[in-house]
């Protein structure tokens, strides 16, 4: 159905019908899909972050203006995604 664009003209169409927001559809149907995220995902993009916001410090301090730079991007385009795909999971308890 969904190779076929008309297939999915009418499967978007019937999702727009529903209170929900299409985001949140298409959430909750990846929830506890092996090909969907997981908090773990958000865990690894953040450590990403973390680790690019070490090596733009270290790179700065040793005068490398331009490679720390491009750490502070990277990390900041890792923190933006681990922010996007948390979104889109469920909450996670605490306990």
């Amino acid at each position: 159905m969904l190779r076929q664009q008309d297939g999915l003209t009418q499967l978007r169409e019937q999702f727009a019908q529903l209170p929900f927001p299409p985001h949140a559809i298409a959430a909750l149907l990846l929830y506890e899909q092996p090909f969907g995220f997981t908090q773990q995902d958000v865990q690894d993009e953040e450590e990403v972050s973390t680790y690019c916001a070490v090596m733009a410090k270290q790179h700065r301090e040793a005068g490398d203006i331009r490679t720390a730079a491009k750490f502070e991007v990277l990390g900041g385009r890792h923190h933006e995604r681990a922010e996007k795909i948390a979104a889109l999971l469920p909450p996670t308890t605490i306990g």
